[in-house]
């Protein structure tokens, strides 16, 4: 960890910027400014731990980084709910008449978001004044957009970050789950860690101007008090009009980029501490190069990418290469003459990989000894399709493959090993009733069944809770329909545990179907679950 980071190099005179370690604002052109490289650049030669999310479908995003599980943990205080409805809304609570007393109201006592929708479920029915009645009505709606969409997803409630960066990808999750995850996340990170950098995208949409949100809440708190630990905040965004004053007042650091539109030209311009700069030069910055405002003083700075080396980015300062060629040398696989190398080149380096997770996914299957031949074989099968479509993609889209980070990108969200031990049923697998024998490869492997065994259980803890619940479902879909099999969803689970007086928080729920899943209880079918087909369960209750 240092607390000066090299910047770049500063035009005209190549000579090195540093910036200290402190809250910081990056804006810019998506694409065309190389927001994203700096940040990469910053955070890997800071030396400390950061957390990112992408928000965006085909976002390129970083191009070493380590994934991790989003983060999630239940709140019911009233600010944090205001500010989810403002985000549902698209505008302030306060424009809607009632609407800030009536969510007060019924976040009083509640523990959880559900709860909370209770409340104004049974208010909007019994409440005296018809007009609040409506209102209630009108909340309960708009958390009916966000509840079931938490219901969706695995969330984790412990965050583990790993050196570098650590991204969490929320781009197929709406608007507001996004928002719940990122502010849980730097909630997180200002009660129980330090020397973190938590980075938010498009912070003209997550702490915007004028109105709250769950992530304006939390990230005020966090850039006014994280910096005693070594926590910082580190905002990127495409302008700076839309953001909120309070964290920007705090950023101590502004690096700013290439911008096309007049009134966040003149913005940028107001930020340079008296600098005289064309507008047109703003709007016409290359890639790579930044005004730097780093405390009282400002640098038109080349910022220098991960991987290139210090004299080649002196030598863009100075103007002898162009920003261009760095990225097509450095960031980027070199060409080859012939397309069948480059196909070569990059398919080895994806074979490489892919071998490393597949000799993990078979020690796994070597300690496998009590698993039922069908699951295996669903198991074995999804990791073969893996291979297989990595190599129909030469045949599909050989011509098109140009950028070897991206598809080396691609590969670690499919052969991630958080995702392949997700699908195995992340199994801690124990000797008893079955057997299997893995000689050469995973479809030579065999399962030999004995005698199914037996699991009991008890209503006194949430694992026996489930499995009643889950029994009840499996019978009544039986009596419905003899040839199939029940599946459940996680809701479904809840909703028929609830019918017993069992109420199971979400996140008590999550981590009790992975360990039930883990354990070989139920299993994992898509989305749902289902009881294992070949062990005898008892459920006692108490």
């Amino acid at each position: 960890m240092t607390d000066r980071i090299l910047l770049g190099f500063e035009i005209g005179s190549a000579d090195p910027v540093y910036l200290p370690l402190h809250h910081l604002a990056i804006f810019g052109m998506t694409q065309l400014s190389g927001k994203t490289t700096t940040l990469e650049a910053l955070i890997s030669r800071s030396g400390l731990k950061a957390i990112a999310f992408i928000v965006k479908r085909g976002e390129s995003g970083f191009t070493k980084y380590n994934t991790v599980i989003p983060f999630y943990r239940p709140r019911s205080d009233w600010q944090f709910v205001e500010g989810l409805v403002n985000v549902a809304l698209g505008e302030k609570v306060k424009y809607e008449p009632g609407m800030r007393y009536a969510i007060m109201k019924v976040c009083r006592g509640r523990k959880d978001l559900k709860e909370i929708q209770l409340a104004a479920r049974g208010l909007a029915k019994t409440d005296k004044s018809m007009f609040m009645r409506s209102v209630y009505e009108k909340l309960d709606a708009y958390l009916d957009i966000v509840i079931p969409e938490l219901d969706k997803w695995t969330f984790t409630d412990t965050l583990e970050l790993s050196e570098g960066i650590n991204v969490m990808d929320l781009s197929g999750m709406r608007l507001e789950t996004q928002h719940i995850v990122i502010a849980s996340t730097i909630e997180y990170a200002f009660a129980n860690l330090d020397h973190v950098i938590v980075i938010i995208p498009e912070a003209w949409e997550t702490i915007p101007q004028g109105k709250m949100t769950p992530v304006k809440w939390v990230a005020q708190q966090f850039i006014r008090k994280g910096a005693a630990l070594g926590n910082y905040l580190w905002l990127d965004s495409q302008d700076i009009g839309g953001i909120d004053k309070t964290p920007l007042r705090q950023c101590d650091n502004w690096i700013l980029g290439r911008m096309k539109e007049a009134h966040e030209v003149e913005r940028i311009l107001k930020q340079l501490l008296g600098m005289k700069v064309p507008a047109e030069e703003i709007q016409t910055l290359p890639l790579g190069h930044f005004y730097a405002a780093i405390g009282n003083d400002v640098k038109k700075v080349y910022v220098l990418p991960v991987g290139v080396p210090e004299e080649v980015g002196r030598e863009v300062a100075l103007g002898k290469r162009s920003p261009e060629s760095i990225r097509d040398e450095f960031l980027k696989v070199k060409v080859m003459e012939s397309d069948d190398l480059v196909w070569k080149q990059k398919y080895d380096e994806l074979k490489k990989e892919f071998d490393e997770w597949k000799a993990v996914f078979e020690n796994e299957v070597k300690k496998c000894v009590n698993e039922e031949t069908s699951d295996l074989e669903r198991r074995v099968k999804f990791v073969e399709e893996v291979r297989h479509d990595l190599e129909k993609q030469h045949e599909e889209d050989q011509q098109s493959i140009t950028d070897f980070n991206d598809l080396q990108s691609a590969l670690r969200r499919v052969l991630n090993i958080q995702n392949i031990y997700d699908q195995i049923g992340k199994a801690e697998l124990q000797k008893g009733d079955s057997k299997i024998s893995l000689e050469t490869s995973l479809n030579e492997v065999s399962v030999e069944n004995k005698a199914p065994k037996e699991i009991s259980m008890t209503t006194e803890n949430p694992s026996g809770k489930v499995m009643y619940s889950a029994i009840q479902l499996h019978e009544r879909t039986l009596k419905k329909d003899s040839a199939t099999i029940p599946i459940f969803t996680s809701a479904e689970l809840q909703k028929e545990a609830a019918e017993y007086g069992w109420q199971i928080p979400n996140r008590s729920l999550g981590g009790t179907l992975m360990v039930m899943c883990r354990e070989g209880q139920l299993i994992q079918e898509g989305s749902g679950y289902r009881l294992p087909s070949k062990v005898k369960i008892k459920v006692k209750e108490m």
